[in-house]
């Protein structure tokens, strides 16, 4: 049974200071690995041991490279239909101008390519709301197919409940936007700012995922 929401709040933010704060190095080597190109695929298989409950260190690189990576993938197949949609609705927009620039000047004072962006604004978010939960199937049972058992995923939602899943989004969203604005304070001073918030990243990171991993627990 998934925590509540402040305590979950609490939980996570603990988790986060105790791999970080507490873990100087690992944390300074996680920033540092965060920053290459391609070897960030490590840093990305680290963090999806937060959602398997184990030790996020640096143990089996290659292993975390090789789901890192996958996860990558993942993300590139769930979203790739909003992408499609947004290839296409700006394809069509194009040729309509080209061929009739009338027509489209009435459909856009009718209101129609408004209601297209707010179609796959909704299609985006949908997609996202079940890629999370995929992510996290993919990373407890280490199986690429997993990320597409949708019947499993659907069931993680709904034993969770949409109304606290969504609420639960909604507040991590609020608790970035204020952290943001804190590390955007911070990032004005002068070469030390730039540190920070270069170590704020995988601080916020332990938080969210830890913070996600409690609710679909």
């Amino acid at each position: 049974m998934s925590v509540g929401l402040i305590e979950n709040v609490g939980k996570s933010f603990g988790y986060a200071v105790d791999n970080t704060l507490k873990k100087i190095l690992r944390w300074i080597g996680l920033t540092i690995v965060m920053c290459i190109p391609i070897v960030n695929f490590i840093a990305m298989g680290l963090f999806l041991k937060v959602f398997r409950g184990e030790e996020p260190d640096f143990s089996n690189a290659g292993k975390s490279f090789i789901q890192g990576l996958l996860l990558f993938i993942i993300s590139i197949i769930y979203m790739i239909i909003p992408i499609i949609a947004i290839v296409i609705l700006g394809g069509a927009s194009i040729i309509t101008a080209i061929i009739a620039p009338e027509a489209a000047t009435d459909a856009i004072l009718a209101g129609g390519a408004g209601l297209g962006i707010i179609a796959l604004f909704v299609l985006a978010i949908i997609f996202g709301l079940i890629m999370l939960p995929a992510e996290i199937n993919f990373a407890r049972k280490q199986s690429f197919g997993a990320a597409f058992k949708f019947g499993e995923i659907f069931g993680m939602i709904g034993k969770l409940g949409w109304g606290k899943y969504i609420l639960s989004i909604i507040l991590i969203y609020i608790i970035s936007l204020i952290f943001g604005f804190v590390v955007g304070l911070v990032a004005a001073i002068p070469v030390l700012g730039a540190i920070i918030s270069f170590l704020a990243i995988p601080f916020a990171i332990f938080f969210e995922l830890k913070y996600y991993a409690n609710l679909f627990e």
